[in-house]
């Protein structure tokens, strides 16, 4: 049996990214819950950003998805997206980088409509808070998942934020349901606790028909109903074969291959946690596809999430392969 050619296949929300340093009475003038992600529409962006007028922009190609497949191939893994961007300079800045970055795209851009944009307003604590217009990106449906590269992949890779919308919600039950068909192993990550609270049916719909899930300790509490750590963590368990649950500073519970470990964190000073979940789930991910064990995979993924919240953006701007922590859980190239 040949090797599949692509590590993980995603799909999600092509958004770019535009955060902005504030200070906590910013979020109470706009009445925005601290954390939290909302969509809006352009006119609301734009009006966060006037506010804002002349303060630096840091600007980067993203979405929950992407940064998880962006940072396996900057480990050196092989990932494939299905997306949607609109035919503007966005569109063309997110294919380009993402082509420079090596994940593979298939779709084309969308005539007429404009790429998705994601005002993040980042408080001193580190904390994100989401304004985020779709865009291109609430017309991704079924007919943009492409079978030929998700068969040709080891895991599928779902959004949490595609279960917002019917579309959406179509779109990855016809991902899932190829995975399924081509026997490819099905990854789900719940990105943010308001998909759990809104559109908790569909989303357990899919995460029980899951191999892998990812979750954060508020997200699986809203998931399970449980408290504690330990009921939580166990509850989750119960439901899917593989779990990874952050905890922030509380390091990980990981539930691999009927391996259950726990492990700690390196305290850091955090300047932005935009990206941190999706960064530990693209660690795992190239880890679990590149023969290293639930525990490995783990601490490579907690080495990267701290780093990434050490810094502005989602993602390290870095050769990540030749960090000094991870040489010795990156396997030698081939």
């Amino acid at each position: 049996m040949l090797s599949p050619k692509f590590n993980v296949y995603g799909i999600g929300n092509a958004i770019m990214d535009l955060q902005l340093q504030v200070a906590d009475k910013d979020l109470e003038l706009f009445s925005l819950e601290k954390g939290g992600m909302q969509l809006v529409e352009v006119a609301d962006q734009q009006k966060l950003i006037e506010h804002f007028h002349g303060q630096k922009i840091n600007r980067a190609s993203g979405g929950s998805a992407a940064n998880t497949l962006i940072a396996i191939s900057q480990l050196g893994g092989q990932s494939a997206y299905a997306c949607l961007v609109g035919d503007d300079d966005f569109g063309s800045f997110y294919f380009d980088e993402m082509k420079a970055i090596g994940v593979e795209l298939h779709t084309n851009a969308v005539s007429g409509k404009s790429t998705g944009t994601c005002v993040i307003l980042i408080t001193p604590d580190a904390e994100r808070t989401m304004n985020t217009h779709l865009g291109a990106s609430s017309e991704l449906g079924a007919s943009d998942v492409n079978e030929e590269m998700l068969s040709q992949s080891e895991w599928l890779y779902v959004e949490g934020y595609l279960f917002s919308s019917e579309l959406g919600q179509g779109t990855v039950r016809e991902a899932v349901s190829l995975a399924k068909k081509h026997g490819v192993k099905i990854a789900v990550t719940f990105s943010d606790g308001f998909i759990v609270d809104v559109f908790g049916e569909p989303l357990r719909e899919v995460v029980e028909q899951a191999d892998l899930v990812f979750a954060n300790l508020s997200e699986a509490q809203k998931f399970t109903g449980k408290e504690s750590e330990d009921e939580v963590f166990s509850s989750l368990c119960d439901v899917v074969p593989n779990v990874a649950m952050t905890m922030s500073d509380k390091g990980a519970k990981i539930c691999f291959n009927g391996v259950r470990e726990h492990l700690d964190v390196t305290p850091v000073k955090a300047v932005d946690d935009t990206g941190a979940g999706d960064m530990f789930a693209g660690g795992f991910l190239y880890g679990i596809t590149h023969g290293l064990s639930g525990k490995d995979a783990g601490t490579l993924a907690c080495l990267l999430a701290g780093k990434v919240v050490s810094q502005l953006g989602p993602r390290l701007d870095c050769d990540v392969r030749k960090l000094v922590e991870l040489k010795d859980l990156l396997p030698k190239a081939v």
